[in-house]
């Protein structure tokens, strides 16, 4: 018959080696986490960089978008502006040419 202190140690190397299977278990499973905790950052790293880039694109055309439609503006107003130089041209021209016609007609009014 087998001592009782051999068969408490037979019991204790079969439990020692089941803890040594879990730890290793333990370490492959932090190993794994590990592995995919670096992976997820990449990713993240990447769609950061990636949404960084799309938003500086946007940024850049909507500034350039920006700057067309103030181009036309600017366009448009100075093409108003000759319009109304025009027109105040013409209403000058007008005020004049009936002074004239208003005067030469009293002076032949007063001729008569």
């Amino acid at each position: 018959m087998a001592e009782p202190s051999d068969t408490l140690v037979k019991i204790l190397e079969t439990v020692m080696h089941s803890h040594e299977r879990i730890v290793e278990s333990l370490g492959r499973l932090e190993e794994r986490q590990l592995e995919h905790s670096r992976a997820l950052a990449q990713g993240i790293a990447e769609n950061t960089q990636l949404l960084a880039k799309a938003i500086e694109e946007n940024s850049r055309s909507l500034a350039q978008m920006l700057e067309r439609m103030e181009n036309r503006m600017s366009d448009r107003d100075r093409a108003l502006a000759e319009i109304l130089e025009r027109v105040v041209q013409t209403t000058t021209r007008t005020e004049q040419m009936t002074a004239q016609i208003l005067t030469d007609i009293a002076a032949k009014g007063v001729s008569h």
